[in-house]
């Protein structure tokens, strides 16, 4: 339950951007989730398999730095 409270304050703002495309902006919003979700399984599995517990808490590490910065550039 609380991961769709999370999901739909992160949709909120987008559906407001154009209401007319929702279901479009829905499409590009869950198919990006799903390659994030993909990508962060395939990083943290690689690094657990080269690294151990240390990999997968830096692999983590990293991609909340990409994602803060992400968002510190973006002017948020």
């Amino acid at each position: 339950m609380e991961l769709q409270r999370i999901q739909l304050s992160n949709q909120a703002p987008l559906f407001g951007l154009c209401p007319a495309a929702s279901n479009r902006i829905n499409t590009i919003f869950m198919s990006t989730y799903f390659a994030g979700g993909t990508l962060g399984t395939f990083l943290s599995g690689a690094a657990w398999a080269h690294f151990g517990w240390p990999g997968v808490v830096a692999a983590g590490a990293l991609l909340s730095a990409a994602s803060l910065s992400l968002t510190l550039l973006s002017g948020k």
